[in-house]
């Protein structure tokens, strides 16, 4: 009976650990190229992140998370700042995409 037990909690343990990886899965890589809609800088008081939302060719709306990490470039492939980012601007969103719809930008290019 202990045996039965026991091999009973180890499939419970096996499949939750399964289930944890599948999750882990859902993040997508996500190219997005298109204008920007809408750039939000960082409100530490209402505990608000940087965020940018870019609509493609398709009117799909993407909203990406700025992180400490995220590259940002200018035309000439310099570096530049959020606040040269606009509204209406071209841009290239490399980065990853949570299956609820906002992303992680790794990199932002500004396009001609």
């Amino acid at each position: 009976m202990k045996k039965i037990v026991l091999a009973v909690l180890l499939i419970a343990v096996m499949l939750s650990l399964t289930a944890n990886a599948i999750a882990a899965k859902k993040v997508e890589s996500e190219n997005v190229e298109g204008k920007v809609t809408s750039v939000m800088s960082a409100d530490p008081a209402r505990g608000m992140k940087p965020t940018i939302a870019v609509t493609d060719k398709k009117g799909e709306r993407t909203l990406f998370e700025i992180t400490p990490t995220t590259t940002l470039y200018g035309i000439d492939m310099k570096p530049v700042t959020l606040e040269v980012i606009k509204k209406g601007a071209s841009v290239k969103v490399k980065g990853t995409s949570i299956v609820e719809g906002i992303g992680s930008a790794t990199s932002i290019r500004l396009l001609k």
